[in-house]
């Protein structure tokens, strides 16, 4: 395991400590790992939560099997998709971090 044992100390204000701590949870990635990728100039993304992960599949799934299925089910299952990934997106604003900016 690398052994990281040189501190860097940056001042910032309030505002670009919260934004930057936001865009490091967005990624999936700690304070120290997003600035480090960052100021190393590597591609950072934003983590997609595992709820859209779960709503894709779902999406994958019905798409598969569609033809087999009635046309009242495949809107029940459309619909139940499209709510979770609702609830996923409401979720996010509430907590701040909607529009992966």
């Amino acid at each position: 395991m690398r052994q990281r044992t040189c501190a860097v100390q940056v001042r910032v204000s309030e505002n670009e400590k919260q934004y930057i701590c936001r865009n490091a949870r967005r990624c999936g990635l700690s304070l120290s790992a997003y600035l480090r990728k960052c100021s190393l100039g590597k591609d950072v993304y934003s983590a997609v939560p595992p709820a859209l992960y779960r709503a894709y599949g779902q999406l994958l799934r019905l798409q598969q099997e569609w033809t087999s299925m009635p046309p009242d089910v495949v809107a029940e299952q459309l619909q139940t998709i499209a709510q979770a990934m609702m609830q996923t997106c409401f979720h996010l604003e509430k907590a701040g971090d909607a529009g992966w900016k």
